[in-house]
């Protein structure tokens, strides 16, 4: 569903937009919501930085990376709960329900507790623990339900309990679409026209977001033509890819024996497969799954050589970089965006790699705790997390383990202290955020 609107003043208002604006800088694109019901947390006007090393080893000199781990919950998904939750406040629903495998749930949590509006997030088995640990941090009620985020979505669709909540999940309600479109006007804004997109896929709506904000700037005649769109998916989940394929012999196989580290496009039934699909043929670009044993690699790529810490749905979007630089896709001159949708605070592959490569007792446990438990304190950083909401996410270290681990990351000046009635809040400070940020060191040297 496409909502209709006013072409003329988008282009009139689009013209006179900086760089460095953020998001509700641009709602002369949304459907109308009156100022007083808006809420934002400082989300959009993300970076699109040039390529410090990467794409001069691959001898590409014009290649991007949109950073949407700077929103404040570390992901592009910022967008969709300042619009979402502002039009539910606009509608004076004080419940929200909203079917996520992560980002979604987490952005939609925090917006949530930002306006004292119940939340009930439901979730896959199958989720980044981060994503799950800003959802408790942010007070938000959470029901699991199923292996994938597919389930969740049925889930929803078929219970009638749920008629009194805002629906917040992001295939369900077409505002979305409009939120993350401003992805493309930032694109636009910051880099001029690209020729290529490359952009993650796991229900294929992020995918069509982007897509409608290119077109929507091509009928207003700020650009001649829509970038060519590349969806990616990892071999172990790639329905999108396979239907786009499906007349070609280079149908992807599902890796055998291998589980999945990218859940954050883990979707097995995407709603927005077809249309996906076609918006990707009309800019006349294509789709690529990326084997799983790539994915990690260029994660560390993406910190060691860009200074970017993304979460492995975000990571596939350089891999297909390179793969298809391999098959000459690119000519030199070309101007490439990867789109990097999440951080990877959220996801916890690199204290497993750190894990997997560490003895299981003595030190190396104690060190591997402390660290699980200051990367859940980072992602809940906008309004600090309990040693109590902690435990729930960390599992079988009992709260008074938890409370000595947090006393000692406090005497070492990695996090602080906040007390707010009863409850004792913790933050990370400069040099907590300093030791995260070289845990890709800490898996080379390992």
């Amino acid at each position: 569903m496409w909502f209709e609107l006013d072409l003329e003043k988008i282009k009139q208002k689009f013209s006179q937009i900086k760089i460095n604006n953020k998001f509700w800088d641009y709602k002369f694109a949304f459907p109308e919501i009156e100022e007083d019901f808006i809420i934002s947390l400082g989300e959009g006007g993300t970076p699109c930085r040039s390529s410090k090393q990467f794409g001069e080893k691959l001898g590409i000199k014009n290649l991007y990376f949109k950073d949407e781990t700077q929103n404040p919950t570390n992901s592009f998904k910022d967008r969709t709960a300042a619009l979402l939750i502002s039009h539910a406040r606009s509608w004076e629903f004080d419940k929200i329900i909203c079917a996520s495998n992560g980002n979604q749930g987490a952005s939609i949590a925090a917006y949530c507790s930002l306006e004292g509006i119940e939340c009930l997030n439901i979730i896959p088995k199958e989720i980044d623990i981060g994503k799950k640990a800003q959802m408790i941090a942010y007070n938000s009620e959470i029901k699991i339900v199923g292996e994938t985020v597919d389930d969740a979505i049925d889930y929803i669709l078929n219970q009638n309990d749920f008629e009194n909540y805002y629906q917040c999940t992001s295939e369900l309600n077409p505002l979305t679409l409009e939120a993350q479109k401003i992805i493309a006007y930032e694109i636009i804004n910051q880099t001029e026209k690209p020729k290529w997109v490359i952009i993650p896929m796991g229900s294929g709506e992020l995918l069509v977001s982007l897509w409608k904000g290119f077109n929507e700037l091509k009928e207003i005649n700020i650009i001649n033509d829509v970038p060519k769109l590349i969806g990616v998916q990892s071999q172990s989940s790639s329905p999108i890819v396979n239907e786009f394929l499906k007349e070609s012999e280079h149908k992807i196989k599902p890796t055998q024996n291998v589980k999945p580290i990218a859940l954050g496009i883990l979707v097995k039934k995407p709603l927005f497969k077809d249309l996906a699909i076609k918006c990707i043929k009309e800019s006349e670009g294509t789709v690529i799954a990326i084997p799983e044993k790539l994915i990690l690699s260029s994660i560390e790529e993406l910190v060691r050589s860009e200074g970017i810490f993304a979460e492995p749905a975000s990571a596939l979007t350089l891999s297909a970089v390179q793969l298809l630089d391999q098959k000459q896709m690119f000519e030199p001159k070309d101007k490439i965006v990867c789109l990097i949708t999440g951080s990877g605070l959220k996801a916890p592959y690199v204290l497993e790699a750190i894990s997997s490569q560490t003895k299981t007792t003595g030190k190396g446990s104690i060190i591997i705790t402390k660290l699980k438990i200051l990367s859940q304190i980072s992602i809940s950083s906008i309004q600090g997390i309990s040693g109590t909401k902690i435990k729930e996410t960390m599992g079988s270290i009992s709260l008074a383990a938890i409370y000595q681990h947090l006393k000692e990351l406090e005497t070492k000046g990695l996090i602080s202290r906040k007390k707010e009635g009863k409850n004792v809040l913790y933050f990370i400070t400069d040099s907590g955020n300093k030791v995260l940020d070289a845990l890709d060191v800490l898996i080379t040297l390992l």
